[in-house]
Order: structure tokens, then sequence, then C-alpha cells
């Protein structure tokens, strides 16, 4: 199993608990907030989340590579070739849709007026979304080629 794919594993299992522990405690911050402090609790738990990703995805990069060079292997030091290049740009053309996609859903049910707390919890799935879109595209890219 190629590394970036332990890293993508790693980093959409540790993301979608984060986002479970994250959105569980922001649910019960915000069911009788109304208008901008509504607003501002949801921007601090998206600061939270995201924050949240990213130090999940360096710790597991650092975990993975960690153990490989242990291991024997090369560790940080792998080569990028044409191929990684290819899918990286894969990788940010499914992110970019799948941010697109639910971008227009979210607000499309704002539009509809299914209110505040409604348009903030699908901002919260769009972002997961478009996290695992990134994982599951590396994964896919690298185990079954692309």
């Amino acid at each position: 199993m190629h590394n970036r794919t332990k890293v993508a594993i790693l980093s959409a299992t540790s993301n979608v608990i984060w986002f479970i522990l994250t959105f569980i405690w922001n649910c019960f911050r915000v069911t009788h907030l109304e208008g901008e402090e509504l607003a501002r609790s949801w921007g601090i738990y998206f600061l939270i989340l995201v924050a949240g990703f990213l130090v999940l995805i360096a710790l597991s990069a650092i975990l993975v590579m960690t153990k490989e060079k242990r291991s024997g292997g090369q560790g940080f030091e792998e080569i990028i070739d044409e191929r990684d290049r290819h899918i990286e740009v894969f990788v940010m053309k499914v992110f970019g849709l799948v941010f697109f996609l639910s971008f227009i859903v979210v607000v499309s049910l704002l539009a509809l007026g299914f209110g505040l707390q409604i348009f903030f919890g699908g901002v919260a799935f769009m972002v997961l979304l478009s996290d695992l879109a990134i994982w599951i595209t590396y994964i896919i890219a690298y185990e079954r080629g692309l």
C-alpha cells in the first residue's frame, strides 16, 4: 500500500471522527441562539473544525512517514513523479466539483427559507463531503490507478 494511501485513510477516518465530535458539541451550543450570536458561534465552530482537520492531516502524515522511515522505507524522502502530479490535479478537480455542488445545494436551502441553522449545518456537511472527496479520490487514484 502506498504511503499516500495510508495517510489518506488515516486522515479521512480521523477527520470524520473529529467532525462528529465537534458537530455534536456545537449543536448543543447553538440550539437557543439567533442572529448575530448564531453566526458568531458557527464561525468559531468552523475555525475549530478546519484547524482540527489541518492538525489531524499533519499528524497523520507525520505518523505514517515516521513509521515508514523506522521500517527502512523512504519516509519523508518520497520522489514525486508525473503520475503524482496528475493525481494531484485530478483530486483538486474532484474537490472543486464536490465543493461547488454542495455549495449550490446549501445556498438553495437558504433561498428556500430553511433558516440559518439548516444553512450552517449544511455548510458543515459541505466541508466534510469536500474533505472526504479529497481522501477517497487519493485512495482510489493510488490503489486502482489513474
